[in-house]
């Protein structure tokens, strides 16, 4: 099997939360028998420090949509009431296998240097070795130092369900713009989508198309851009794209309008357009293998596709910075190819766990999708990522045909920021091999799901260079 290194990793949220049916038989047991000598169990309020935590943190960093809510449970874990919070905290054990072993649960009273949470919270105290997963909350900013200092006095003084055990003072972090700064490319251009609101409980997806000034050989991608974006891709019109399908310069399009109906006129072209690079986290860097370069003629129009989604109860702000790093033409030893390869069957049953499959061969084409060594005769793939949305838990893609028929070549459990993979040596395809895209999705939905563009909506593609 081909040795392969990751330039980005795996992101892993919290453990799966614990089951609430034993603790609703309990309550409705409790209302059937009279048991007046019983004390009840103090119950969390606003007024507690757990309280506060909940209203001032998860309700608004981490159960929004998508994320950790009750619909999504993003790995399992709900954070949107104090109940299901405080359940899936206190002496919760962690899925993370490397976690587990090192003896850490979620909270455990008393410990904060045992308390995962705290460590998946606080930079300072997760480092990549551990193999805890990321940073949260998982492409937002991270929490001030008088919010850890709140948590780490609350589960240093038992982490109680009620009481005040903490100064909320501490939660209390003056709210500041968000900042974007990236240094310009020695040699390249760097290009910006301008801020513009998100409103709230909503996505919001816009194109911008723009003329590129100059002839530019890639060899590095690099982006910043602000908490909460869903994606950012630059797409590029070929030179064959007729004048009738290409979007009007610096006009922001948005893919739906305000009342959620699909603008058609945004995606006027598509047929024409190549994706050229893109991200799904907050930060990215994708360089290329020394000698490889992107080809990006000069009077080509880009499309500035920026996708965030917004589940708080206030408008946020969307913005992105990114750098196409360039060298000399003469320098090139292999110019390369941006690979995209779609599918658009995509059903899923409400309630159910369903895995589909799609090939694409070199020489063929795809019915319903687009497969970009349609019209080669031999393909030589340097690079993979998967894309895919919320109810995805599993991606593999592996090949098709020849001598390495089978052979899984990647492979991604995370639909917020899966990794792109360079492989020492290319996969190698001629005509009547390929590769197969296998996407298991678990609908945990009341309703069917198909594909679309929101995050509610479902996706089936695959990333990557080639040549």
């Amino acid at each position: 099997m081909n040795q392969f290194r990751k330039m980005s990793r795996f992101r892993f949220c919290l453990a799966p939360c614990i089951c609430l049916i034993l603790l609703v038989s309990m309550s409705i047991l409790a209302s059937s028998c009279q048991t007046p000598d019983v004390p009840l169990e103090p119950q969390p309020s606003a007024a507690s420090s757990f309280g506060a935590m909940q209203n001032s943190l998860f309700s608004t960093t981490c159960a929004t949509s998508g994320c950790h809510d009750a619909r999504t449970k993003t790995a399992g874990l709900d954070l949107s009431t104090l109940d299901a919070a405080y359940q899936n905290l206190v002496n919760a054990t962690p899925t993370n296998p490397n976690a587990r072993l090192d003896g850490l649960v979620r909270v455990r009273p008393n410990k904060p240097d045992e308390s995962l949470l705290l460590i998946k919270l606080d930079s300072s105290r997760l480092h990549r070795s551990d193999g805890y997963g990321s940073l949260m909350p998982l492409g937002s900013r991270g929490l001030a130092a008088s919010q850890l200092e709140f948590i780490r006095r609350w589960i240093l003084a038992g982490a109680p369900k009620a009481g005040l055990v903490a100064d909320t003072l501490l939660l209390l972090v003056p709210p500041s713009d968000e900042v974007l700064a990236l240094v310009p490319p020695a040699q390249g251009v760097q290009l910006r989508v301008a801020p513009y609101t998100i409103s709230p409980r909503r996505d919001r997806e816009i194109f911008i198309a723009q003329t590129n000034q100059q002839d530019l050989a890639m060899t590095k991608f690099e982006l910043v851009q602000r908490d909460r974006s869903h994606h950012f891709i630059l797409y590029g019109f070929s030179q064959h794209t007729p004048a009738t399908q290409l979007p009007r310069l610096g006009v922001t399009r948005d893919l739906y309008d305000s009342l959620g109906r699909f603008n058609p006129e945004s995606y006027r072209g598509m047929n024409y357009r190549d994706f050229l690079a893109g991200a799904q986290s907050k930060t990215a860097t994708i360089e290329f293998p020394e000698g490889m370069a992107v080809r990006i003629p000069r009077g080509m129009v880009f499309d500035l596709n920026s996708h965030y989604s917004n589940g708080l109860h206030q408008p946020i702000a969307g913005e992105v910075l990114f750098n196409i790093h360039t060298t000399a033409p003469e320098r090139v030893r292999q110019w390369i190819k941006p690979l995209s390869l779609s599918n658009l069957a995509i059903n899923l049953p409400a309630k159910c766990e369903t895995t589909i499959e799609q090939t694409f061969l070199v020489g063929q084409t795809v019915v319903l999708g687009l497969n970009a060594f349609a019209s080669d005769t031999l393909v030589r793939v340097i690079a993979l990522t998967s894309h895919a949305h919320q109810l995805m838990t599993r991606f593999v893609v592996q090949i098709v045909g020849g001598a390495r028929n089978g052979e899984i070549v990647y492979s991604a459990t995370n639909w917020q920021n899966p990794p792109i993979i360079f492989f020492r040596e290319p996969i190698v395809l001629r005509r009547g091999e390929g590769l197969k895209s296998i996407c298991t999705w678990n609908n945990t939905t009341d309703q069917t799901v198909t594909f679309g563009f929101t995050t509610s909506d479902e996706m089936h593609i695959v990333y990557g260079y080639y040549y």
